[in-house]
């Protein structure tokens, strides 16, 4: 059972709260026996959290609301699976698009709550404006809203169409101003229906209490809500217990214990492969300057692997840790990620949590926490002048090392919002440079090698 996260400032510099000295890469095969797709997504449900700005296990939470609005329902066995797959995995596309959009409404992201899409009044006009402002970059990734792009990533996690088509219509509203398709009333599906109740009444209930969120599923029955739901929902307001369970250390669990048992989806290394690829799509929407980084990291670290004879089982390891890298990037404002101009030193302090966030959910994760501390080291050093924690020498394996000269040289060759990418050589010699002194002279040199091999397999 996880522990409750605490992704708190004062730890972030605190190497007390981080392992010592790492092993070395695995002698031997390691191969994960199935488990239960549920369990991993409800535990790396803390990043999309994150991502929304929303209490920690919000959506564990969300999860048991809206399997208890299913049980009064008494929906089929069928039907659970379906709706369960909705709840873990409503935020899939939440990192695209609708964090550009919560800025210029709101703001800021994720500091500032989603607790569904705003009202609609000037909603059209603002985003707009926003669209026109965007860079190239940004119109040459596909312009999806968050339901779109978790249907898609539910689709290829291999959920239902009934899953996916209800992470899709989780934004629209009864009356018909929600988004993308305006659906109105029992034209949105039951599933949505139920999961934008579920997300919302938690996100009101964290934050604001037990009766403003009651006032809310009273208010906005018809117009957000359908009226016949909300009624179900607020007829356990005088059940205080059952709510404050909701905020107990079992709540994971007892998310976890809600899925029909007898349609219990179990991965075996292959999906969780497919599941760290998902992740890595959301981590690297949240910003179109990182469109497609986390992908390319792992490319990266896959071939420097390869040159330095890594066994096929390490190297899946190794790739695992690269796309799910920057998972705690999440949790950093999108106006840090895009800035154009150098940090203050409170944001770069805010930037440079991300690595804490990235051990404080991967190591959580049964399947994924062999290899937490070494993506978490992705920006340390061998000179201790690397953060969040100063971890250096040998206690950096050669994983760690490789990982950090991938995530360097894809930063280096990318645009970025205050330059253009650099190209090969120039990012090549940028890296030696510091070669012995904070950068492993092995992996410097076996980028130098993979790289002009992946050159070479572009050109042909």
């Amino acid at each position: 059972m996880m522990a409750p996260m605490t992704l708190t400032a004062s730890a972030l510099f605190d190497a007390r709260d981080f392992p010592g000295r790492p092993a070395s890469p695995p002698a031997g095969p390691v191969a994960v026996a199935d488990v239960a797709l549920s369990e991993v997504l409800a535990a790396m449900s803390s990043a999309l959290d994150l991502t929304e700005g929303q209490e920690p296990g919000h959506t564990v939470r969300t999860c048991i609301i809206g399997m208890r609005i299913a049980d009064e329902l008494d929906l089929s066995a069928f039907d659970k699976v379906a709706l369960y797959g909705a709840l873990l995995l409503k935020d899939a596309g939440c990192s695209g698009n609708s964090q550009r959009v919560a800025e210029a409404l709101s703001g800021d992201s994720p500091a500032t709550p989603r607790l569904s899409l705003p009202e609609p009044k000037g909603v059209r006009e603002k985003l707009g404006s926003l669209l026109r402002r965007t860079s190239s970059l940004e119109r040459s990734i596909p312009n999806l809203s968050r339901g779109e792009r978790g249907e898609g990533i539910a689709l290829r996690l291999g959920f239902s169409t009934a899953t996916a088509e209800a992470i899709r219509g989780i934004d629209e509203h009864w009356d018909g101003s929600g988004a993308p398709d305006g659906l109105v009333g029992h034209e949105i599906p039951l599933f949505s229906r139920i999961t934008l109740l579920a997300q919302s009444v938690d996100a009101f209930c964290s934050q604001r209490g037990l009766l403003p969120a009651m006032r809310i599923a009273r208010e906005r029955s018809g117009q957000w809500f359908d009226p016949s739901l909300a009624r179900i929902v607020r007829s356990w307001r005088e059940e205080t217990e059952w709510w404050e369970a909701l905020h107990s250390d079992e709540a994971t669990a007892i998310a976890i214990s809600l899925e029909p048992q007898q349609h219990t989806r179990y991965v075996d290394d292959t999906g969780l492969d497919e599941v760290a690829r998902a992740f890595a799509e959301i981590i690297d929407s949240k910003s179109p300057f990182t469109y497609q980084h986390s992908t390319n990291v792992a490319k990266y670290a896959r071939a420097v692997a390869y040159e330095l004879g890594f066994e096929k089982h390490e190297v899946r390891v190794l790739n695992r840790a690269a796309l799910l890298h920057d998972v705690g990037k999440l949790g950093v404002p999108t106006r840090i990620l895009d800035k154009a101009g150098p940090l203050t030193p409170d944001e770069r302090a805010e930037m440079q949590r991300h690595p804490l966030y990235t051990w404080e959910i991967l190591q959580r994760v049964g399947a994924f926490s062999t290899f937490a501390r070494t993506a978490a080291l992705h920006h340390e050093k061998l000179d201790g002048s690397g953060y969040p924690w100063g971890v250096k020498g040998e206690e950096l394996d050669i994983s760690a090392r490789i990982l950090c000269v991938a995530d360097m040289y894809e930063a280096l060759t990318a645009n970025r919002p205050y330059r253009a990418g650099l190209g090969r050589e120039t990012a090549l010699k940028i890296i030696r440079e510091g070669s012995g002194r904070h950068i492993c002279p092995v992996a410097a040199e076996a980028l130098t090698e993979a790289t002009r091999h992946l050159k070479l397999s572009l050109a042909s």
